[in-house]
């Protein structure tokens, strides 16, 4: 599998953790803030990061999603 998709499915998992969803309404969260592509785009910088900063990362993306 490709290393790119195993991280995605790390975010995935984690920030359903940290939100206390389903997978499905991660899901939907996802597809509607376009994280997957934000997740996969960024790879390179975010696999590096600790999980608290991955959260933040995508708090503060989901944050400049909604006020654009």
């Amino acid at each position: 599998m490709n290393e790119k998709i195993k991280y995605l499915i790390f975010c995935m998992e984690t920030y359903k953790q940290h939100r206390n969803l389903t997978g499905a309404q991660v899901y939907v969260v996802f597809k509607k803030y376009h994280f997957d592509e934000y997740i996969i785009d960024l790879y390179e910088l975010l696999h590096i990061q600790g999980t608290k900063r991955l959260l933040e990362e995508l708090d503060e993306y989901q944050y400049s999603q909604e006020t654009a």
